[in-house]
């Protein structure tokens, strides 16, 4: 079976920093083992024994925050780096632009841009609840998904518990508003808007370009409501989840085997595994994605 894994981060050189900050503070470094090595060919074994087929790099680029009792660095991941590294395993890995909505690390339409013109990407990923701390929503952002939707490029915001400075930020209807003002635009809500998990199923079941990820979070509270919306097609959700795993904040081969253990309704399961994810980043039009997934 074919899988994409629409949140699987690059775990090599520089790219590792922020997760081995976050591993080393829970006491998991010794969990990843590419992690620690920080290599490419450790990071490729790993996801390859997973089952992976395709890793979505979304390892951003921003200001870190503090909120709560909860503090985060910067992320620090290179897009020139990520997007060499694809460019070697063009298809393992997809390489997703880190975009700074805060304007601090740079300028954000003028990376935009430059991730899609010079480096060859297909989605970027931002974190505004984090930096400049608003909603996915607020208007300042509005030029960003204009552009987004004229380069016909995916949106990949992180809508999660600890993606903002309030839980609000992870609401889904912000991301509805958004998805209703730039109807072409296609999105995935990194985290799958939890905890906001039955007002998320709604919501993307309502949309067309909304799709959910919500990785880790899928094994937490409100894990029937994915399973009977997902299993049931309720709404035709199963045309708008995807599968993830959130590594390297989590071992991924076992993430996998928990994934597929699962009481599966084997109609949806290629769909939510890979195909939704064709979809959403639009890899039926690459030559290389199409022989890899056998589409012709």
């Amino acid at each position: 079976m074919k899988i994409i894994d629409c949140r699987c981060r690059y775990t090599g050189a520089a790219s590792a920093a922020y997760y081995t900050d976050r591993m080393q503070r829970l006491q998991r470094l010794d969990r990843i083992p590419a992690l620690e090595s920080r290599d490419d060919q450790a990071f490729f074994a790993e996801i390859e024994a997973a089952g992976i087929t395709l890793a979505v790099s979304v390892s951003g680029l921003n200001p870190g925050a503090r909120f709560g009792r909860f503090h985060f660095p910067d992320r620090t991941t290179s897009n020139d780096e990520l997007a060499a590294v694809a460019r070697e395993h063009p298809s393992q890995l997809l390489a997703v632009g880190g975009i700074d909505v805060s304007n601090t690390f740079h300028d954000s339409l003028s990376e935009v841009e430059r991730c899609v013109h010079s480096l060859g990407m297909k989605a970027i990923t931002i974190e505004p609840g984090r930096a400049p701390g608003c909603g996915v929503d607020d208007p300042s952002l509005f030029p960003l998904y204009d552009l987004c939707q004229s380069l016909n490029i995916t949106v990949i915001p992180h809508m999660g518990p600890l993606g903002g400075t309030s839980l609000d930020h992870a609401h889904p209807l912000a991301i509805e508003r958004v998805a209703t003002a730039f109807p072409h635009l296609r999105i995935i809500c990194g985290h799958g808007c939890y905890p906001y998990v039955r007002e998320a199923i709604i919501v993307a079941s309502r949309h067309e370009n909304i799709w959910l990820a919500p990785d880790g979070y899928f094994f937490h509270l409100g894990h029937d409501d994915w399973m009977r919306a997902i299993n049931k097609n309720l709404m035709n959700f199963s045309h708008r989840f995807l599968f993830a795993s959130a590594y390297p904040l989590t071992p991924i081969k076992a993430f996998v085997e928990n994934f597929l253990r699962l009481d599966w309704n084997p109609d949806v399961l290629e769909r939510i595994l890979f195909r939704n994810a064709i979809e959403a980043l639009q890899l039926d039009a690459d030559p290389i994605h199409r022989a890899s997934f056998g589409l012709g």
